[in-house]
Formats: structure tokens, sequence, C-alpha cells
């Protein structure tokens, strides 16, 4: 008779310190993960009893439920390089980066959104949830301008695809970005909100237009922004909210925070989707100054944008700016999975749920970072990650465009 303990585990991930704000959970404990679930949390779970064990012990070293890009672009292969915002390989910036969980806000419009099933959420280890461009083809046009004209609209084609791909579409996307904003912007979010409430599904909307700077008066493009602030519903998403901009929120901040408070209290999501085009350290410092901190930390990462590599050194962005590890690891996970509606499934370490983890290290040290307006900045923590779990399965990170992997810049002179 074999004697030896029946394997009751698949993974035990030992000694790391459990962070998972959502659920007030902050302490040294073991996670076990049977047949892709977590079976078990506590101390000193038996180590005998495991296939496979990774020590996550020691200082700086947190396990969190598993991080959610809530604001990305991989629509890898569906856009043409060099033409509008090319998608990133969704591992890249996934599961490679720590990242379990990535929403594509809108690369692609209803002339090709079927590349999601047919070859991107297939192919890829990471769980992908794409948001339809309400434009038809989006960042497939050779412009940053997702739609040129009101017939660029098509809710009749939209309603066919969400009927014939159920479960395809999870949201609508609409950019305010361009001279059609300008001149109709309040018809375009009207159109916009009701395809998103004909079927069901969140609209993100995107504010700031980089672009508008150039244009006689840029200023413009606040009457849209208002009127989408005061449009929005209860888990709708408003996208870029530390973008420096014309047509952010910045541009009348003192008489815009009362919508954006207003919004905020009927339940529509702040998100800050940095991205290279859309961040402003003095926004988002005064922002929080003033009480207006963002709901959840995305990337907006591209192909195009990869300045910097990674949600987790947006989270250490966040962290410069004044809040501290738990704020940020709450904003990237039970934030982000109530805002596309998975808080039942996803953003917790909880006994039962599907294994989505993350393995962080919190680096300390004096890095530097830049923001939209090419302006440096310092912080007091890098991020890195150590190790991801999704569906019970265990990635390694990659290396990613910087030499240091996901950690800042250093301070010049400061070790790493």
């Amino acid at each position: 008779m074999d004697d030896a303990p029946a394997i009751r585990c698949d993974l035990l991930i030992e000694g790391g310190r459990v962070l998972d704000p959502g659920q007030g959970l902050d302490g040294v404990m073991d996670v076990a993960v049977t047949a892709g679930r977590i079976s078990a949390i506590g101390p000193d779970l038996p180590v005998s009893e495991a296939r496979r064990v990774i020590d996550a012990s020691g200082p700086g070293r947190y396990v969190v439920p598993g991080l959610i890009d809530l604001h990305t672009h991989v629509a890898h292969g569906a856009i043409t390089p060099g033409v509008g915002m090319e998608g990133c390989d969704p591992d890249v910036i996934g599961v490679g980066s720590g990242v379990t969980t990535l929403v594509d806000a809108g690369s692609v419009g209803v002339a090709n959104i079927g590349v999601f099933s047919a070859y991107i959420q297939p192919n890829a280890r990471t769980r992908v949830i794409p948001f339809l461009n309400i434009g038809s083809f989006a960042h497939t046009m050779p412009t940053m301008v997702d739609v040129g004209s009101m017939d660029e609209i098509d809710p009749v084609a939209i309603a066919r695809c969400v009927a014939a791909n159920p479960g395809l579409v999870q949201g609508i996307k609409l950019r305010l970005v361009g001279p059609l904003i300008a001149d109709k912007g309040k018809d375009v979010v009207a159109a916009a909100k009701a395809v998103a409430r004909e079927h069901g599904v969140p609209l993100m909307v995107h504010i700031g237009d980089l672009s508008a700077r150039r244009r006689p008066d840029p200023h413009l493009l606040e009457p849209a922004t208002r009127f989408a602030v005061e449009q929005l519903d209860a888990g709708d998403i408003l996208t870029h909210l530390c973008t420096p901009n014309h047509g952010g929120v910045t541009d009348a901040a003192d008489r815009m925070m009362p919508a954006l408070l207003a919004a905020r209290e009927r339940g529509v999501v702040l998100d800050s989707a940095l991205g290279r085009g859309n961040f402003g350290y003095r926004v988002a410092r005064e922002q929080r100054a003033l009480g207006l901190a963002p709901d959840t930390i995305s990337s907006d990462l591209t192909l195009a944008g990869q300045s910097f590599h990674s949600l987790l050194e947006c989270m250490a962005k966040f962290m410069a700016v004044g809040y501290d590890l738990p704020d940020v690891i709450r904003m990237t996970t039970v934030n982000a999975a109530r805002a596309i509606g998975a808080a039942a499934e996803l953003g917790a370490v909880a006994i039962g749920r599907e294994a989505d983890l993350t393995v962080i290290d919190l680096v300390e040290g004096d890095f530097a970072f830049t923001d939209t307006a090419q302006e440096v900045f310092h912080g007091g923590f890098g991020l890195r990650p150590v190790h991801t779990v999704r569906a019970g399965a265990l990635v390694p990170p990659g290396w990613g465009t910087h030499p240091w992997g996901w950690l800042p810049a250093p301070r010049s002179g400061a070790a790493s």
C-alpha cells in the first residue's frame, strides 16, 4: 500500500502577504489552488499535499487578486501597422505583465469586431473582454479620429452583430476626438448612449483630444465633455480622468466638479487610462487634493504607445501622486471587476473563485516618471511582477521594453 500523502492541491503559494482590499484581507497566509480554482486560504497549509509550491515570502512581496486593466488596445493583427493605434499582443501586457484580464477599449468597430472571437481570444492566455467602437471602422482609419460622420454610426449593423455573437460585445466605446465632436458632439454622445442602452452594456467615453491644441478654438470640445458627463448612467465609464488635454475635465475644473461628483454618486466609473497621451501628474495631484480620486487605474496601452510597459508602472505613478499600495490594488482589482460587471467572479482572493492571482514585489527607491507633458516627477516605489496565475496555471512574467523590467527609471545616480 502506498503511504505517500494524497495530492490535494495543484499549486500552493506559500507565505505571501495576501492583500485584497475588497475583502479586507491583509496578512501573511498561504493560498491553495486545485483544478483551476482557489481551494484554501490560511496560514501553514500542508506543503506535502501540494503538487507544486511557490515561496512567496519575503519583505515587499504581495499576493493580490489577478490585476484587471480596464482600458487597453490589444486587437493585434486586426489593424494595419502604421494606421491608427496598433494593438499590443494581449499576453505581453496581460499575463506576461502580472495582469490576468484586459478590456480592449474599442480598437475595432462593427466592420471587424469578429477578429476577437475568431483569432484574439482563442489564442490568448489572458482573459480579453472587447468593447465595440461606435465608429464602424474605428482604429483601422488612417487618422486618430474614430467617427468622421454620423453615417459611420450604424445601429442596425451593431444590432445584427450583437445578435449573431452572443456575449462578445461587452461595452460600447466612444472617443470625443475630432472635428465632428466639436460640431455635433452632443448628437454623437446621444447616439452612442442609445446603442449602449439598447444592448444593456456600459458606454465608455474617452475625453481629452491632444490634436485639439492645433485647432483655432480647442475649447469647442468642452460642451460635448460636459454633456457626456451628465448623460452617463450607473455602470458607464468616463475614461482619461487625469488628461491635461483639451476636452478633459480640467478645462473647466471648478465648473465640472459638481457634475463629476454627481456622476460618481450615480455610479459612473471614473477611470484614469494613462497611455502616453492622457496623464498629467499635476492634474492627478490636484484631483487627489480635491477628493476626486479615480475609481480605476488602467494603462491605455497600444503598440505605438509603449513608452512604458505595463499596468504596474501606471500603478506606481499613482503611488507617486500620493496613493498607497492598498489604494492602487483596489483600483485594479475589485473596483475594476465591478466596472465590467464581474465582481462576483473576478477581483478577489476567495475560495471557490477561478484562481486569477498576481504576485508582485513592492520595491522602494527613488524612481523617475514622465507624464504626457514630458514633466518628470519622482516616486518612492516601483512595482515588479513575480508570478501570474491565470485560471490556476502559473505564467512566468516576461521582460519588456525596459532593461529593468517593469520598474520605472531610477533617478540618475540611484540604485534600482
